[in-house]
């Protein structure tokens, strides 16, 4: 089994997705880990498209890295205090960079091990309209529909309480 093209581009968008993800929670500015955060929804969608989904892979980039980023770097721009370091360099900060990091090795540790134990499937047939729209939106407007808007009214609520607490700065 060589290096077939398919495996080398998995591997390619993996390691860069692993790596803008990490970077999202490493950079200290907002706005470049929210673009690290959109990298990552890039390469997500590449995912898609190996895997024949065409339409997922279009509907993250229109939805995620296009309408929520844009969405997400706005409120950043409204709530975020340029004077004050978005990042402290106290004891408690330096402290719990590590932890963070172990935590996540051991997450990764565990994800691993369990892929690694699991047994490898063979290839499966895709049911005929795998992907299209008429299948995902039987299963979105079947199965999903509650979970869909119980998020638009948790990204409402916190849009509305960035701009109250950006106006309660203005004012004091």
């Amino acid at each position: 089994m060589g290096l077939t093209p398919e495996i080398f581009l998995f591997a390619l968008f993996s390691v860069v997705s692993i790596v803008s993800a990490i970077l999202v929670v490493a950079l200290p500015d907002p706005v470049k880990s929210a673009m690290s955060l959109i990298v990552s929804f890039f390469c997500l969608a590449c995912l898609f498209l190996l895997q024949s989904a065409e339409l997922i892979a279009v509907l993250e980039v229109l939805v995620y890295a296009g309408a929520i980023m844009v969405l997400f770097v706005f409120v950043i721009m409204l709530v975020e205090k340029r004077d004050e370091p978005v990042v402290r360099g106290t004891l408690a900060a330096r402290v719990a960079l590590p932890v963070k990091l172990g935590a996540v090795l051991v997450v990764a540790y565990g994800l691993f091990s369990a892929i690694r134990k699991a047994p490898l499937a063979g290839s499966a047939e895709l049911p005929e309209g795998f992907g299209s729209v008429v299948s995902v939106g039987h299963e979105f407007f079947d199965n999903f529909l509650f979970h869909f808007e119980i998020t638009s009214i948790l990204l409402l609520a916190g849009i509305v309480g960035a701009v109250v607490v950006t106006k309660k700065r203005k004012a004091s």
